[in-house]
Parts: C-alpha cells; sequence; structure tokens
C-alpha cells in the first residue's frame, strides 16, 4: 500500500455517499465503515497492532509484550502500587523534609490497602512457609500452585481461627500432592513442618470439609516408582510390584485400605522375586512405616500372591523373614 493511499484514508471524514461523519474503523476486517448508511469508505487499513508472527524461540522472546502469568505462589497477586522506603523522587533528588511526613501517610495507606481483604494480610508469610516445605519435599511448580491456591481459599474462608499457618500449608500441600497424584505420605510431612502427624491430619480433613475438596483416593501403585528409586531398584522390580497390586486388588480390594503399607509389602515381594532383595528395615524407613506394619503387611499379600511366584506356598526363607539382616 503506499503513502498516498493511507493519508487518502486518514482524511476521509465525511462519507462520500450520505454526507455522514458517523466514520468507524473496523481493525479486525481492515476497513472505514459508515454507521449511518453501511458504506465501506476503505477497506485498506493498516494494522497498528503488535506483530506476533514468529519463526523461532528467539523471535518470540523479542515480541512479547506482556509479564509472566499470574500465580497464587507470588505474594503481591493483585496488581498494586508500591511506595517505597527510599527518600528520594523518581529522579534521585532527595526528598524535602516538610514533604516526609505526607509519604509517610501515603506508605501507611498504601501497606493497608493491601491488605483490605479477609486473609491477605497472612498471606505473605503462609506463602513463605509454602516455598519453604515445598522445597524440602522437592515438588514441582504446578504442585506449588495448586497448594497456593488451596492456601488462598482457606484464608478467605478464615481457616486460620485456632490454627496455625505451618498446619495450613501441611494440609493445603497434602491436598494437591494427592489431587495431582503425586501423594506424599503424612509422616514426610510432619517430618519437614515439625508438626505431629495427628495435627495434620486434623488439618486436612478441616480443609476438605471447608472447601469441598475433591481429593481421589491414594492407591498404593502411586508409591511404588517413588520408594523403588529411593531404594535404588530397577524398572523390572517396580513393573513386578505394579503387578503384584494389580492382582492383589483383584482378588480382594481390601488390602489396598492401607496403601503405603500395601506398597512397601509389595515392593519386598517383587525384590524377592527379581533376585534385588532389600532388608524390611530400609524398605519400613523410606515408606515411613513400622517394620511390624511392613511383616503384617508382607503376611497377607504373601499369602494372596505366592502362588504365581516361583517360591513355595507359604514359605519365605528364615534369613529373610528377619528384619534387617542381610542387604
Amino acid at each position: 500500500m503506499s503513502s498516498k493511499t493511507v493519508e487518502l484514508a486518514e482524511e476521509v471524514n465525511h462519507c462520500p455517499e450520505c454526507g455522514s461523519d458517523r466514520l468507524v474503523r473496523d481493525y479486525t476486517r481492515g476497513e472505514l465503515l459508515c454507521e449511518s448508511c453501511g458504506l465501506v469508505v476503505d477497506d485498506k487499513q493498516i494494522d497498528q497492532g503488535p506483530e506476533w508472527t514468529a519463526y523461532d524461540s528467539e523471535d518470540r522472546d523479542k515480541l512479547s509484550r506482556t509479564g509472566s502469568p499470574r500465580n497464587y505462589t507470588s505474594q503481591a497477586i493483585n496488581l498494586t502500587t508500591v511506595i517505597t522506603s527510599s527518600n528520594r523522587d523518581s529522579r534521585g533528588n532527595p526528598i524535602p523534609a516538610r514533604e516526609m511526613e505526607k509519604f509517610y501517610r501515603m506508605r501507611k495507606l498504601q501497606h493497608h490497602s493491601g491488605h483490605n481483604r479477609p486473609g491477605e494480610r497472612s498471606l505473605p508469610e503462609t506463602i513463605r512457609a509454602l516455598d519453604r516445605v515445598s522445597s524440602l519435599l522437592e515438588l514441582p511448580k504446578s504442585i506449588r500452585e495448586e497448594a497456593g491456591f488451596i492456601c488462598k481459599k482457606a484464608l478467605e474462608k478464615g481457616f486460620l481461627r485456632g490454627r496455625s499457618i505451618e498446619a495450613l500449608v501441611a494440609a493445603a500441600i497434602y491436598s494437591a500432592c494427592r489431587i495431582n497424584g503425586v501423594p506424599r505420605t503424612l509422616e514426610e510431612l510432619s517430618g519437614v513442618t515439625g508438626l505431629p502427624r495427628k495435627v495434620i491430619a486434623k488439618a486436612y480433613g478441616a480443609l476438605s470439609r471447608l472447601l469441598q475438596l475433591k481429593v481421589p483416593q491414594s492407591k498404593p501403585a502411586d508409591y511404588i516408582s517413588r520408594f523403588c528409586s529411593e531404594l535404588g531398584l530397577g524398572t523390572g522390580v517396580q513393573a513386578e510390584a505394579r503387578r503384584i497390586l494389580k492382582e492383589i486388588d483383584d482378588l480382594d480390594g481390601s488390602l489396598s485400605l492401607s496403601p503405603i503399607g500395601t506398597s512397601a509389602a509389595a515392593i519386598y515381594l517383587a525384590s524377592l522375586a527379581c533376585g534385588e532383595r532389600r532388608p524390611q528395615k530400609a524398605i519400613a524407613k523410606v515408606a515411613g512405616v513400622s517394620e511390624v506394619t511392613l511383616r503384617n503387611r508382607f503376611q497377607l499379600v504373601n499369602k494372596a500372591f505366592m502362588s504365581n511366584l516361583s517360591l513355595p506356598r507359604g514359605r519365605v526363607p528364615k534369613h529373610q523373614r528377619i528384619a534387617g539382616t542381610g542387604s
């Protein structure tokens, strides 16, 4: 399009058909329309918007004109004006002493206006605790975002009355992990936050009722990969343990009532079958259960599944029945 055509289009102020000055620009179609008679005065308008066409990642970064997306783990979720504590203006000049009191009042009002809704005053400390616990548990960013959203909604509904921030964070992370299919045990959260297991369980129950969370029931298979990785077991043991759990669930679903103990027993049984045996003490420590729980659960799993293994039914070598012996 020539510059002459552009200048001509810019100079058109009246409709050549009806003489009306009610001209409307349609930037989607690049047309100049008359609102009175509907005549298309010009159909060669130039789009003055940004060019979004990118052919590689470098062009995409150069053409991006927006900031990062909003997230719930940032301490300032809403768009707020920040008045710094510096006593200098935008040019770096010192603020006169007679104006200092006015700026102090403005900072104070701005600080209070940022926490005018319920729960916003406790949100920064909650997010800091959430980041600390998530880092210790090595959780991905998506789960942090989910937990941050749960914390924000809980604070808005007054969940902290009579509870600690650590309890809220532990319950939110426990819920977010189960929702995303990477559950963490209550013992792990207890070890990171320093809260008793019963306190976290009680806070999780209250949080689920308050927000009506639809948390799926955890399954023994959800813990197989992580436990086997910490024990240094190969993919063959993982596949065997999953097969054991699937066949046990088909035979008797009641064995899945304790998912952590059942998964630990399945891993121990699979390690025996694959020749990569690990001590019961090591498996119990990784799973966060006692050795007595592991042996009791192993007896049930062994009784239900031993017929499909190469070991004789109902018999386990003596050195394998004693907790913590061998390697």
